[in-house]
């Protein structure tokens, strides 16, 4: 009894060095959106962004769209991944009302301290202002709202980043394979040579 208990133990503890031993398992390739606004930068110029809408993206190529392709025919652009420096793909849209509300405040005090003040005229013609607090109260007020609401209307694209290291390996390429055929004593041998 006490050595089929020393033997199970034994196995059990084989098992467990096997299992902890094995390599934890790759997480599968990201899959992006066909269809998605992307920004791919390159080594061949790597200051500039290719915009355009994404075709496909695996581990070995990105293909898009680029702006301003013809609608019809061979309008897709292949990358290799190998060459892309940075991939970027459209995630939602922010609307820039703050931007705009700062702009408006700064404009309308601005033209509050622009605006000609006058304690006796303000009676009477709307062109002047009794003070100089009202006058930049009142424009300043005015185009801070102003500004706000044009802001809101305005809509602007939210970028986030693509580690290309999660499209998944890079696929394995055949370099300097080669066969060979030669002649030795009594017969022809054939030479397969693959490197990877």
């Amino acid at each position: 009894m006490r050595a089929r208990a020393s033997l199970l133990t034994a196995i059990l503890g084989l098992l467990a060095m096997d299992a902890l031993a094995q390599a934890p398992p790759e997480p599968p390739a990201l899959e992006l959106p066909v269809g998605a606004a992307v920004r791919i930068r390159t080594q061949a110029a790597p200051g500039d962004w290719m915009k355009g809408v994404l075709a496909s993206a695996d581990s070995g190529t990105i293909a898009f769209v680029p702006e301003g392709a013809p609608p019809l025919g061979p309008n897709q652009l292949r990358i290799p991944r190998e060459t892309v420096t940075r991939l970027e793909i459209v995630t939602g849209k922010k609307r820039q009302w703050l931007p705009g509300l700062v702009i408006g405040t700064a404009l309308g005090v601005a033209m509050g301290f622009a605006i000609d003040v006058d304690p006796v005229r303000c009676e009477f013609d709307d062109n002047y202002a009794c003070s100089r607090g009202e006058a930049v109260g009142l424009l300043g007020g005015t185009m801070a709202a102003l500004g706000t609401g044009v802001g809101y209307l305005v809509r602007k694209d939210v970028w986030t980043p693509v580690g290309l290291d999660a499209l998944g390996p890079p696929p394995a390429r055949l370099t300097n394979s080669g066969v060979g055929l030669r002649v030795v004593p009594g017969g022809l041998a054939v030479d397969l040579s693959l490197r990877f």
